[in-house]
């Protein structure tokens, strides 16, 4: 009877080259926190097995997103789900982004989908992975890292349009409408928070971008919504003329979104954060 091949360790070295990290870095996670090789050769080097490696990924990702270390070590080495299945779903996130392998990144969005939910899957999962791999691309202008960004955005857009959103409960009061300025490009972020308006059971639509203006009277006469939110990411796709048209008509919107800031804009602006934003919609 053959004999199951032991998985193959490797050195210190190799780790610190895989990381990016310092060996002495290694040492002192080992020494400090308890995270390290489990192996050793008989001259006493340290050798790490895969698991050894899963957890360094995961300490080392944490201090990425700006995490101290004793509190990364802390979740690391956490036996509760709760706790490491967030780090862990960012972890493997971020590398299919980086492999613009998008049918795992569409099943492991669904996945956090369904067991997180819409709001918490996007503060604390995708949003995270976007926001580490924007920051890289802003600073050294890494092409890869945009190609990744692309690679989750269109991923993370995709499985909202599979998720099978709950029947809204009865309210008594008219949907909240989500739309895009004209030239909008970005529109990830608002469509989780209609998602994840519609995830809490209240009534939310979607109408996207390049939506005419007589098109969207038409749907604020049939729906009679409780707020229209206007997205802009950016100042070139907030249109402020149609929001003063549509201000003066009565319609009840509320410009959203970073284009719309020292911009005379007219309604209430939703809170820039997005479990603020959440919040401010579940109470009108």
């Amino acid at each position: 009877m053959s004999r199951t091949p032991e998985p193959r360790s490797l050195s210190s070295n190799e780790v610190a080259r895989i990381l990016g990290v310092s060996q002495v870095t290694l040492r002192t996670w080992e020494q400090r926190y308890g995270i390290g090789a489990s192996g050793r050769e008989k001259n006493g080097r340290r050798r790490y097995l895969p698991g050894d490696l899963d957890r360094l990924r995961r300490m080392r990702a944490l201090q990425v997103q700006g995490t101290r270390a004793g509190e990364a070590a802390r979740l690391v080495l956490s036996r509760s789900a709760a706790e490491t299945t967030v780090d862990l779903r960012r972890l493997r996130i971020a590398e299919s982004a980086e492999r613009l392998d998008l049918a795992t990144l569409g099943d492991l969005v669904d996945d956090a989908l369904g067991s997180l939910g819409v709001a918490k899957s996007w503060t604390e999962v995708v949003a995270p992975v976007l926001r580490d791999i924007g920051q890289r691309w802003a600073k050294a202008g890494d092409r890869a890292a945009m190609a990744a960004e692309w690679a989750l955005a269109a991923a993370a857009s995709a499985a909202l349009d599979r998720l099978r959103a709950p029947a809204p409960a009865r309210s008594g009061r008219g949907p909240v409408l989500f739309v895009c300025g004209p030239a909008e490009r970005h529109d990830l972020p608002v469509k989780m928070l209609c998602a994840a308006l519609g995830d809490d059971g209240a009534p939310a639509m979607f109408l996207g971008g390049l939506v005419p203006l007589d098109v969207l009277r038409a749907v604020c006469g049939r729906f009679a919504p409780s707020a229209v939110v206007v997205w802009s990411m950016t100042s070139p796709s907030a249109d402020v003329r149609a929001l003063r048209t549509l201000h003066a008509e009565g319609v009840p919107v509320r410009p959203a979104g970073p284009g719309w800031r020292g911009l005379p804009a007219c309604g209430e602006p939703l809170p820039s954060s997005f479990v603020d934003a959440l919040a401010d919609l579940h109470r009108m």
